[in-house]
């Protein structure tokens, strides 16, 4: 058991979270580790409410999230741990956090992040360092919104 699946997903918490990957690896946790939902009291609680007897959910800052995921109590449940942006993985990445694999389901257009690798996911530069950053470490990452969907995989040819 421990983390079954490590998302990066601007939407956070929503139903192809709750209705497909959830069940698809049997999850008993969801964390969200974003600083900004730990500060946002309505959004922390929103999230939070998403919860079940069979699904917990909570919000942890970054370094709260390490912190957990390197703890026995994350050895009890099947987790999957969700980023709002690609920086923020990388954060927790650098301050202990690994994962052999990624996926990344739902980056928006905005902010600059104005190249589209799929309708759902559009990076800037920080984003495209962080994902060839990922790579040289032997970071496997797909694309795709649910498990059903062909994976897209991410590499140096998707560079465009």
């Amino acid at each position: 058991m421990g983390i079954v699946l490590v998302r990066v997903d601007d939407r956070l918490v929503h139903g192809q979270i709750i209705e497909a990957w959830a069940p698809f690896y049997e999850a008993t946790c969801i964390i969200v580790a974003s600083d900004e939902a730990k500060k946002n009291r309505i959004q922390r609680t929103a999230i939070e409410s998403c919860s079940s007897n069979a699904l917990a959910i909570k919000v942890f800052g970054i370094e709260e999230a390490v912190r957990y995921a390197a703890s026995e109590a994350m050895n009890k449940e099947r987790i999957i741990v969700i980023f709002s942006a690609l920086k923020e993985l990388a954060q927790a990445y650098n301050k202990w956090f690994k994962a052999a694999h990624v996926n990344i389901g739902n980056i928006h257009h905005h902010n600059g992040r104005v190249r589209m690798i799929t309708p759902s996911v559009y990076i800037d530069k920080e984003d495209e360092g962080v994902l060839q950053n990922f790579l040289k470490l032997g970071i496997e990452l797909d694309i795709r919104a649910v498990p059903s969907d062909r994976k897209i995989e991410y590499a140096v040819s998707s560079k465009q």
